[in-house]
């Protein structure tokens, strides 16, 4: 299942220095995005988001970039090694194993 959260990026039109972005915009993350993000740093590795940007036009004739983050996609020789025993790993047994945030305070 690929895990992904799209936003736009738009020309800075009020861009007064070199100093400032030539580019601003925002993504909305997803629940599930942020998710995977906690559950792989638990896991010790990092936060790591693919970043894609596709040139749009928007109606009044505006350029911007359409943007798309998701989380990379474990290789195929990563995918095939025991994935229930990696979830598993470090799991307190009274932790749900439908859903392992159920009894964590994420602050959003």
């Amino acid at each position: 299942m690929q895990i992904q959260s799209d936003g736009q990026i738009f020309t800075n039109n009020f861009k007064s220095g070199e100093k400032q972005p030539d580019w601003t915009g925002s993504i909305k993350l997803s629940r599930e995005l942020l998710k995977g993000l906690v559950t792989k740093v638990k896991e010790g590795g990092e936060a790591e988001v693919r970043v894609a940007l596709w040139d749009r036009t928007s109606r009044d004739g505006n350029d911007y970039k359409y943007a798309r983050f998701d989380l990379p996609q474990p290789k195929k020789e990563e995918a095939s090694n025991a994935p229930e025993q990696r979830e598993n790993e470090g799991r307190n047994d009274n932790q749900s194993k439908s859903d392992p945030f159920a009894n964590e305070d994420i602050p959003f």
